[in-house]
């Protein structure tokens, strides 16, 4: 009499569970990154914001909004291309990120001008003012610097 293997299709099932628990963790890897996404995007756009304390309920909200910018709007086309013309997306973020780079870099230069402008307009500026102005400047390098330590760590 023949015999025939007849060993139960459980590799089969067992390989589908793992390509199910690995398709879940990759898409809750990928959440995590457009939420770290989503948060540096909410501090450049607070750049020019004077230094406060920790979120509140309402500044959580506003995370919220981050879908309908429309810097990340477009961002979102360019990942949904990236498929079909991954050349072409990595090309259009280059551009996207440079011109908020760029739009930043203004950004910081007018905040500078401003602060000189607190002080060197006129020769009779009081002690006071000049306190005030260079802890202005004191607050405006602690933010720079703590965004540039964000984004290094």
């Amino acid at each position: 009499m023949e015999q025939t293997n007849m060993q139960p299709a459980s590799n089969s099932n067992s390989d589908r569970r793992v390509d199910s628990s690995r398709r879940r963790a990759e898409a809750e890897a990928d959440g995590q990154r457009e939420e770290q996404v989503r948060q540096r995007e909410e501090q450049v756009s607070r750049q020019d914001e004077p230094a406060r304390p920790p979120a509140q309920p309402t500044e959580l909200a506003q995370a919220a909004e981050t879908a309908t910018d429309p810097v990340w709007q477009r961002w979102w086309e360019i990942q949904s291309n990236f498929v079909d013309d991954p050349r072409s997306s990595v090309a259009e973020a280059h551009a996207l990120v440079s011109g908020v780079v760029d739009r930043v870099v203004r950004q910081l230069q007018d905040q500078c001008s401003q602060l000189e402008q607190g002080w060197s307009g006129a020769s009779d500026t009081s002690t006071e003012d000049l306190r005030h102005g260079l802890q202005s400047y004191r607050e405006f390098l602690g933010r720079l610097l703590s965004k540039s330590e964000e984004h290094r760590g």
